[in-house]
């Protein structure tokens, strides 16, 4: 009876007993490890891998032209955590990366998204240019608040004649503004 217990006991003690001793001070050298473990490299893809390329390349000192398309790109990526740093873009002096952060913001279809452009047309001291692209781009948001908002602008006379009119043109060109159903 004694023998199967005694046989249990070196069973369960023998993985124990193969380890090497660990000192009790804690001595680098007693706690190497003989294999170094090997590290995953980072990914070098992916949705986040391209958000990030996309930011660096559209904010860092970089050409002109490499910059919109990367502007460009983060909109393609129709990613809404680029929303953000696009709209701080469109306080750029230079209107190639303002227009190109505008179209940018206009392809990704979020709330957020649909808010920023609103808040452009509304901006009071943002240029007339800055207003008519952004109301180009609102539609395609294609939601009811958006298209609401675009009837709203020909009767807000703060805004700009140039604004309210394209504002009339379009709500003459949505679908939705004529009846249609959603």
């Amino acid at each position: 009876m004694r023998l199967p217990v005694l046989l249990a006991c070196l069973c369960l003690a023998a993985p124990a007993l193969a380890q090497p001793k660990k000192s009790a001070f804690g001595n680098t050298k007693d706690d190497e490890d003989p294999a170094p473990k090997k590290i995953a490299p980072a990914p070098t893809a992916g949705p986040d891998v391209a958000l990030l390329r996309g930011l660096l390349f559209a904010t860092e000192p970089n050409p002109l032209e490499v910059r919109a398309q990367a502007i460009e790109d983060l909109g393609l990526l129709g990613d809404a955590r680029a929303l953000n740093p696009l709209a701080g873009m469109i306080f750029d002096p230079n209107p190639t990366i303002w227009a190109a952060a505008l179209r940018a913001i206009g392809a990704i279809r979020h709330p957020r998204a649909e808010e920023i452009l609103s808040n452009i047309i509304r901006h009071p001291s943002l240029s007339e240019a800055h207003k008519l692209k952004a109301l180009e781009y609102l539609p395609f948001q294609n939601t009811a608040s958006a298209i609401r908002f675009i009837a709203s602008v020909p009767r807000t006379t703060t805004l700009p004649t140039g604004v309210q009119n394209l504002g009339r043109r379009i709500m003459l060109e949505v679908p939705l503004a004529r009846g249609g159903t959603q």
